[in-house]
């Protein structure tokens, strides 16, 4: 019993002594996964935000995390075997317009029309859908589109994936979609097009000069 007197007291200065010693301020840590710091095309690191996401490019400050965008920015891609297809010609930017981030043309000769596709939550003939960029690499550009029903619920996702290897732009999509495009010299003009009407929706970017 006296030998836990005796320790009662130590117990206690003990105690003491390591609130003395504690931190006047507290500084949160992020501890984040082992995965590489988040870094921008320009090679500046950004340690606050977390690698866990999967992308940081979108319209504004977010431009500079663009590598696929920034490296294509202004490149007209066009199927040369099925120019006058369903399929448009594919104009990639680095959200130069705004929020939008690429560019389809439909070019025919009776009608050819042009739009621009924006990430996050729009409304693209009449059905409602979100997308979101997956992987952007300088060479790799996946994102997807989430389409919802009539309701709240997303209904479906389908990933696009656009690939450069060897100068051609090689594309899928998860629901059985495939193509090769090549570099176009065609002029996407207005007064070059060779097209009775023009059909300019949100987003186009057909040129004027």
């Amino acid at each position: 019993m006296k030998k836990l007197l005796l320790l009662l007291p130590l117990v206690v200065l003990l105690a003491c002594s390591e609130e003395d010693t504690a931190p006047t301020e507290y500084v949160e840590t992020v501890h984040w996964s082992e995965q590489e710091i988040v870094t921008d095309r320009s090679g500046k690191q950004y340690p606050f935000l977390d690698p866990n996401v999967l992308s940081y490019c979108g319209p504004g400050p977010g431009r500079k995390f663009c590598r696929f965008l920034y490296k294509y920015e202004g490149t007209i891609w066009a199927d040369a075997d099925n120019y006058y297809s369903d399929f448009s010609d594919i104009k990639f930017l680095n959200f130069s317009s705004g929020v939008h981030f690429m560019a389809f043309f439909d070019l025919n000769n009776d009608v050819s029309y042009c739009e621009g596709w924006k990430l996050n939550e729009t409304t693209y003939n009449g059905i409602r859908r979100n997308i979101k960029i997956k992987k952007d690499e300088d060479d790799v550009f996946w994102f997807d589109i989430e389409y919802y029903g009539s309701g709240e619920e997303i209904e479906y996702t389908v990933n696009y994936k656009y690939e450069v290897i060897n100068d051609l732009l090689h594309f899928s999509t998860t629901d059985g979609q495939a193509f090769v495009f090549s570099p176009s010299e065609r002029n996407y003009s207005q007064d070059s097009v060779g097209t009775n009407e023009i059909v300019e929706l949100e987003g186009c970017l057909f040129s004027f000069d």
